[in-house]
């Protein structure tokens, strides 16, 4: 009795997972009633019953593959018995495979006429997401399109941020293009006409220290100009390639800022400007020190520009708990609310204490590379009272 009655449920497993309704039909009682295809769905009557396996079947017509883990057969009376079963099935969507394992699969079957006929089913747990209406396989089916969808959207979105970073590339570009074209030409165009005139003139002019004195000051001010612009160039340019990272060591803070500060020093004493330090001795800072030496002569450079002559600027290094503060505090021309909130909108750049002209360039590469180094820069300043700029790096 075991065997028939398994035999019978397997052969009708068999034409319902191969989509072959009539021969699966065939295979119920005129009794037939069950629970299952989808939520919480029941038919009290065969035509009902068959009306959701139509359904079922037109709405995923194609076969698929089944292996049963158990199916156990218990006899009810001698003409009746109750089938349970677990079964892993995969249904084969457009987007690959769709595994739908554990699916508990349970009937009654009843003989009649000589044969095994399912009197009663309850099959096809609801998946999740299913709703109502839908079959096991359709639900499959919709939960994938669910999620192409779901990973369209990010793609999406992922597109969009990248086309707005491109965009935002191509007008940092665009910008750094133009102040290539303008800035570059400009001292090159003063270089070759100061030294046009004074290869012109070298013989009559040979005598004169002081016309010699004054076009060589221009000249020496014009290369410090080309310098900085092509040191912040470049440094603007491997921040904005990926193509420089920091590479930590430690470093004693007070020579690296004295360096950056002896550096400069002929600027700075150009416009009799008393600069100090305030610099803790042999402090030890964890750091990449190429990267930190930028930023601290683009900040010292710029307090220098926008410094009155015979002003004053403060170096000034506190070992905090958490972290390690370089303020640089000038006493110069300072910024009004609306250019603190501008700061980082575009490259530009104002015009110093003594004429000085920037590109604006430089303050991007600190704050890039600030970041770089996990750190923050801050600014408070105020117009007429001069500008404190504070670096602050995690220990």
């Amino acid at each position: 009795m075991e065997n028939e009655v398994k035999q019978a449920y397997l052969k009708y497993f068999e034409n319902y997972v191969q989509r072959k309704l009539e021969d699966t039909l065939n295979a119920f009682s005129p009794d037939f009633n069950m629970i299952g295809t989808g939520v919480d769905e029941f038919s009290v009557t065969y035509q009902h019953s068959t009306e959701l396996f139509r359904r079922e079947f037109a709405q995923a017509p194609e076969p698929f593959t089944y292996q049963f883990k158990t199916l156990k057969v218990c006899p009810i009376t001698p003409d009746s018995a109750y089938v349970m079963g677990l079964v892993d099935m995969k249904f084969l969507l457009p987007t690959g495979e769709f595994e739908y394992t554990n699916n508990r699969t349970t009937a009654i079957l009843r003989k009649e006429k000589g044969e095994w006929k399912i009197i009663h089913g309850h099959w096809s747990q609801p998946t999740e997401m299913q709703q109502e209406g839908e079959s096991v396989p359709l639900s499959a089916v919709l939960k994938q399109n669910r999620e192409l969808k779901n990973q369209l959207i990010i793609k999406q979105q992922e597109l969009e941020k990248q086309n707005q970073q491109l965009k935002e590339m191509n007008q940092s570009l665009s910008k750094l293009f133009s102040i290539v074209s303008h800035d570059l030409k400009s001292p090159f165009n003063a270089f070759l006409g100061i030294t046009d005139l004074m290869l012109m003139n070298f013989e009559d002019d040979f005598e004169n220290k002081e016309y010699f004195q004054l076009r060589l000051q221009l000249l020496n001010d014009l290369a410090h100009n080309l310098y900085d612009l092509t040191e912040n160039l470049l440094n603007w340019a491997k921040l904005n390639s990926n193509a420089i990272e920091p590479k930590y060591r430690e470093v004693p803070i007070d020579s690296l800022i004295q360096k950056q500060v002896n550096v400069l020093r002929p600027i700075w004493q150009k416009k009799r400007i008393t600069l100090t330090e305030e610099v803790p001795s042999e402090l030890m800072v964890n750091t990449d020190p190429d990267m930190l030496a930028v930023i601290i002569r683009n900040l010292v450079s710029n307090a220098i520009k926008f410094t009155y002559p015979e002003g004053e600027i403060k170096i000034q290094v506190s070992n905090e708990p958490t972290i390690l503060s370089i303020k640089i505090v000038d006493n110069g021309i300072g910024m009004t609310a609306e250019q603190l909130k501008n700061l980082f909108k575009n490259y530009q750049s104002s015009r110093g204490t003594d004429n000085e002209k920037g590109t604006g360039i430089g303050l991007f590469t600190c704050k890039e590379l600030t970041n770089k180094l996990k750190g923050n820069l801050k600014f408070i300043s105020e117009p007429n009272k001069g500008t404190t700029v504070i670096v602050e790096l995690p220990k």
